[in-house]
This record gives C-alpha cells, structure tokens and sequence, in this order.
C-alpha cells in the first residue's frame, strides 16, 4: 500500500513541477549560470515528502522557486532519480528484515542428538522445526554432521 502511495505522490509532486516547466525551457539543453541544481534537486525531494506524508489528499504543486532556470532534461533527471530513491526506500521498509541466526540452541543439539540415537540416522525436521527454530537447509545439515560426528568419536 505504501509503494502505491509513494509512486502516486511522486508522479503527482513531480510531474506536475515538470509540466509547469514547459515552453522556453523545454528545448534549453545547459542550465542557467544563476541555477542551482543541487539546491532545485533538495526542493524537488521536500515537495516529493511532503506529498507522500499528505497522501490521498496532496495537491499538484508548482516548480520550486530554487528549480527557476534549470533546464527540462535535467528536472526529468531528477525526477526520475527522485522517484527511484522513494520507491527504493518504500520497497525496503515493507520487506521483511533478514533473519540472523544465533547459531544452534544447546536444546536443538540435544534433540537432533535424542533423533540420531532413536532412528539410527533419520531425522524428521518436521518436528524438528519448533525446537530448533526456522533455521536454513544447509545450517541444518552443518549441525547434523556435527551431532553425528561427536556421536562416532564418543567414548562408549
């Protein structure tokens, strides 16, 4: 939902800044030694945020006063720019964080351990899974090859 709100703000914020920059600057390809782009860019981003926290209800807006001057190419530029920073931010903020894991908990050890002794070698993760937690295949196996290992090197 946030994505759709971010690219309708964007294209409402800044494409109506675009389209109020059209005639005499439409065909200039350099920007004006009084401009400065950096300082438009900055205004362009505010006026893009602003949108976005207003939602449904933002209005179109006009070019920003520090963007006099500078040429069309160069706010399609940014605007594509900008769009691509929103919308790369909205994507990260609504995906789920990336598990860490913590290692294996001495109480997964024991039950892979309680498996490999009762079933002679097979292991059912099924189960497995609320003990040890919602760890990766290949973390899994490392563990069972371990836990077998320590099991053929005991003393009996």
């Amino acid at each position: 939902m946030k994505i759709r709100t971010v690219a309708c703000a964007a294209l409402l914020v800044l494409g109506a800044g675009l389209t109020a920059c059209g005639g005499a600057h439409e065909a200039d390809t350099d920007t004006d030694t009084d401009t400065d782009p950096a300082a438009c860019k900055a205004a362009m981003r505010e006026q893009l945020r602003d949108a976005i926290a207003a939602g449904a209800s933002a209005a179109p807006t006009t070019r920003p006063s520090p963007c006099e001057g500078v040429d069309a190419g160069t706010l399609r530029r940014y605007t594509g720019e900008l769009m691509a920073e929103q919308v790369g931010d909205a994507l990260d903020g609504s995906l789920p964080e990336a598990t860490t894991t913590t290692g294996v908990t001495p109480e997964c050890r024991a039950w892979i351990e309680d498996e490999l002794r009762s079933t002679g070698g097979g292991i059912d993760f099924t189960e497995g899974s609320t003990i040890c937690g919602n760890l990766p295949q290949d973390e899994l196996t490392e563990v069972v090859e371990d836990v077998t290992a320590d099991l053929l090197s005991a003393t009996p």
